[in-house]
């Protein structure tokens, strides 16, 4: 079935659910878990303002996501391995399927967008960027939040 997994989590429920599929097909299939958390940066400002670059969440947020992620999966006696990746907003398909290219991953897990109303016009999804460049099988999660 599948021999690496890249879990896409992010510190919400959609990432729970998307550990939640990845345990169960790890452990049908024996494969390994490779958990990625991307911490966001926007850039702020505009073409009259010098714009800046800033981190949308706390540093260490990230990596926390990681280990309890990593805990989890290992708990339940997955070989899983993480790490906290940073990049753009606009860019973060881009960077998970980079990502999984590098670690030869079957397979990518991801939940789905946050966005709803006028926010989803304004900023891209992540799992439908990853569902459209990805080389490998792609799943996608549905959680009730």
């Amino acid at each position: 079935m599948y021999k690496n997994i890249l879990a896409a989590v992010d510190g919400t429920v959609h990432g729970t659910a998307v550990l939640d599929a990845v345990a169960f097909l790890a452990k049908a299939s024996g494969a390994t878990v490779h958990v990625v958390h991307i911490r966001p940066l926007q850039v702020v400002g505009g073409a009259f303002v010098l714009s800046t670059v800033n981190s949308v969440e706390e540093d260490g947020d990230g990596q926390l996501v990681v280990d309890e992620a990593l805990a989890r999966l290992r708990g339940e006696g997955i070989a899983a391995e993480g790490e906290v990746d940073v990049g753009l907003r606009e860019d973060l398909a881009e960077i998970l399927v980079d990502r999984s290219r590098a670690l030869g991953s079957d397979l990518i897990v991801v939940g789905p967008g946050h966005y709803g109303g006028i926010s989803a016009l304004l900023h891209s999804s992540v799992s439908r960027g990853v569902a459209r460049i990805a080389p490998a099988s792609v799943l996608l999660v549905h959680s009730e939040a």
